[in-house]
């Protein structure tokens, strides 16, 4: 099979690990893959010259989360069209174009030379559709139409979801050529133990517990504070290490802190890249998977639950929601426990239990690691992916240069 150019369209500033894991996948199966980001803070994004991962950066303001983003959108088009164009133009045989946002679908009308698949990596109509405020009933099922449309003639369609879940269901509605996998971290990523040993040495005497992902009342944010709270009466020496991207004005998140008298307790250090939030999170005690009872995570299936994974990884127990099915991987390793994480108090009891029974802590913790090494790697995924990315681009239609 001829080496075809294949290009990810990153809908932000830097590949996501989920981005990064299919890279690696793509590269092993003979193909060349390559990065189109998005720095929508507009400033220039450093990247070392001739690194050849990054096909193009587009630099242009936009914001988060907002229907403001719509506004932003002719003039991406416009960008990525010119990268995509001139990318088929260059190739011998027509590029892969590999779409990971609803936005992008668009395009694939616009630029039928080259040849599309979907990596459907989120629920991106229903969570788009919360942008619309109290319309978002009328708009989620509009969305999802469009969505379906837009992938009717991909090549091939993954889908971050567990089998036989209500995504899949709804994308094979579409498009046959769909493959739901787990939304789980690569064997490859795992730190160094020396560099985890330097890192651990920083919280030295502190029972240190982490929360990784967007700080956002949704994710469980403030009822993390109020369990650490609630935790720190019996255990001063309790310590919260929050990992990810605030959304709101920073001050915001002081005044939290400082209402609950939290300062001494928490350590908050921004998004980080997955290594180094590894490394930073390997060796505390326990991971915080605290998703409200939000109508988006009640849908979540349990192979979607990414932050669960990145915990077993880390080998850390983990405390996940009781509703829904997010939790269920939880549940069938053993590698934590399931609470109300919409009382704070539940959420406390639980952690308090946790370290003050170290067995049962290590076991879970054990448990986790021993689940992710054995089944939920990216690893293991991929091994099951190539065979069938092969089937799906077997005899690829296209313009073929003489």
């Amino acid at each position: 099979m001829m080496q075809r150019r294949a290009v990810i369209l990153c809908f932000n500033a830097s590949p996501t690990p989920r981005q990064q894991n299919l890279f690696r996948l793509l590269r092993d199966m003979g193909w060349r893959p390559a990065y189109v980001t998005w720095e929508r803070s507009g400033a220039a994004k450093t990247v070392p010259r001739g690194n050849g991962d990054y096909l193009a950066i587009i630099r242009l303001k936009a914001p988060t989360e907002s229907a403001r983003l719509l506004f932003a959108m002719p003039r991406y088009w416009r960008e990525l069209s010119v990268v995509i164009r001139r990318v088929t133009r260059e190739e011998d045989a027509a590029p892969i174009i590999i779409a990971t946002h609803f936005f992008h679908l668009p395009l694939m009308r616009k630029l039928p030379s080259a040849l599309w698949m979907y990596d459907a990596a989120e629920y991106f109509a229903f969570d788009m559709s919360r942008y619309l405020g109290s319309f978002s009933i009328i708009a989620y099922p509009l969305l999802a139409y469009l969505e379906g449309l837009g992938i009717r003639r991909m090549r091939a369609v993954l889908a971050v979801d567990s089998r036989g879940g209500w995504f899949e269901t709804h994308l094979l509605r579409f498009n046959r050529a769909v493959r739901v996998v787990p939304n789980v971290p690569a064997l490859a990523d795992d730190p160094a133990p020396e560099s985890v040993e330097k890192s651990a040495a920083e919280y030295a005497g502190r029972r240190v517990i982490c929360y990784v992902g967007g700080l956002m009342e949704r994710k469980g944010l403030e009822a993390a504070l109020d369990a650490i709270e609630l935790v720190r009466q019996d255990m001063p020496d309790i310590l919260l290490l929050l990992i990810g991207p605030y959304r709101d004005d920073h001050s915001k998140l002081r005044e939290l802190l400082n209402q609950r008298g939290l300062s001494d307790h928490i350590k908050v250090t921004g998004p980080l890249s997955y290594r180094e939030m590894l490394v930073k999170i390997t060796g505390t005690e326990i991971g915080l998977a605290l998703h409200q009872r939000d109508p988006l995570y009640a849908k979540v299936g349990a192979l979607n639950g990414r932050k669960i994974f990145t915990y077993m990884q880390a080998g850390l127990a983990v405390i996940a929601p009781k509703f829904g099915d997010i939790g269920r991987v939880v549940q069938e390793t053993e590698c934590g426990e399931l609470v109300n994480t919409e009382n704070p108090a539940d959420i406390s009891l639980a952690l308090k239990n946790l370290l003050l029974n170290d067995e049962l802590r290590l076991r879970f913790k054990r448990n986790g690691r021993r689940a992710f090494e054995q089944r939920y790697n990216w690893e293991a995924v991929a091994r099951e992916l190539k065979p069938w990315l092969l089937e799906c681009c077997v005899d690829l239609p296209g313009r073929e240069k003489s």
